[in-house]
């Protein structure tokens, strides 16, 4: 962390050090600073001196500055999300080093949706739900708390628990998903992966190495995780991270990613703390749709009904399955993104 924290030390002391970012200024945020794809960093060396040429320390790519006073970086050149530049400025024979965290934001804004058209079906509202998916014509929910925890099968015409598997009292269930016919089940902070087959039956039990929130599976074999970050890994079969993607918007990241389901391409996900819904381009990690379900909940009416949490999607029908953690129904949406 001490290295994060080198480049504002650089700043505050310009002798010392002989880079400074003109632009974007300091003020976006502690540890890194926002770029758009119209902006462009602006690198200059202390008193004026000519910079002769810089290298990137980690792409080993050489620029050769148009104008001497100054080095322009443009935003198109960056990556989404983070990017850590490792910068060697080059000066009438002498050479220094710049490090600067520059966040890439989406050049898309979503578009916005709201949940209409929609039917309920009734919900346990004991029910504190992590995780949610649909699989030949049955619900598969699992519920979280420690002592509380549990897997359930629903009936997705009518919202009947007709089965409930109790979880090891000592563990916080969190997401589910399905991986052939293996029901893979994380823990928030016990380190552990479940699987169970279809029938609820416990199968095996794996270490699984950070916090474990939301799980959906992509292309009916690829496991995808969230950790509450902005981050989303994708897992081996031995549930370690194989990569991982950053998820923004325009404004910057987007925090708090947990619940997950793979739907037509696209991951969607919920935005703990919010009653919305982000819709995922999993190939940039562009924010494509936000829906908003604020008004499917009436919180005076149900004050026990918590936050939004929990997404399933039927590919027969197109209908997708939302609820939320103690809410009293599911609701059943044949949303717009696309035609069935």
């Amino acid at each position: 962390m001490v290295r994060h924290w080198l480049p504002i030390l650089c700043l505050l002391t310009l002798s010392g050090c002989g880079v400074y970012l003109e632009y974007p200024p300091m003020g976006n945020n502690a540890q890194w600073k926002l770029m758009t794809n119209a902006d462009t960093a602006v690198y200059r060396l202390s008193k004026k001196a000519i910079i002769d040429s810089v290298i990137n320390i980690d792409s080993k790519k050489v620029y050769y500055p148009s104008e001497a006073d100054g080095f322009y970086l443009a935003g198109s050149q960056l990556n989404p999300g983070i990017n850590e530049l490792s910068l060697v400025f080059y000066s009438n024979g002498k050479k220094k080093r710049s490090y600067e965290r520059l966040y890439m934001v989406s050049d898309l804004e979503p578009e916005q949706l709201t949940v209409e058209d929609y039917y309920l079906l009734k919900h346990d509202e004991t029910a504190f739900t992590q995780g949610l998916l649909w699989k030949d014509g049955w619900l598969y929910e699992s519920t979280g708390l420690v002592g509380q925890s549990s897997l359930r099968v629903i009936n997705a015409d009518n919202g009947d628990v007709i089965r409930r598997q109790s979880l090891d009292k000592n563990i916080f269930a969190e997401g589910i998903s399905f991986v052939g016919e293996q029901l893979i089940l994380l823990t928030w902070k016990d380190g552990l992966v479940y699987k169970f087959n279809d029938a609820l039956e416990q199968l095996g039990l794996y270490p699984y190495r950070r916090e474990g929130w939301g799980l959906t599976t992509m292309e009916g074999h690829q496991l995808l995780s969230s950790d509450g970050s902005n981050s989303l890994h994708y897992l081996s079969t031995d549930y370690k991270i194989d990569s991982t993607f950053q998820v923004y918007n325009h404004r910057g990241p987007v925090h708090y990613l947990n619940e997950l389901e793979y739907i037509e391409g696209k991951v969607w996900a919920n935005v703990l703390g919010s009653d919305k819904v982000v819709v995922i381009n999993p190939s940039s990690g562009k924010v494509e749709v936000e829906i908003d379900l604020s008004s499917c909940i009436d919180r005076h009416r149900y004050p026990d009904a918590g936050v939004l949490n929990g997404i399933a999607y039927n590919p027969n029908t197109g209908a997708v399955y939302l609820t939320g953690k103690n809410w009293p129904y599911i609701i059943v949406w044949q949303h717009l993104l696309f035609d069935k």
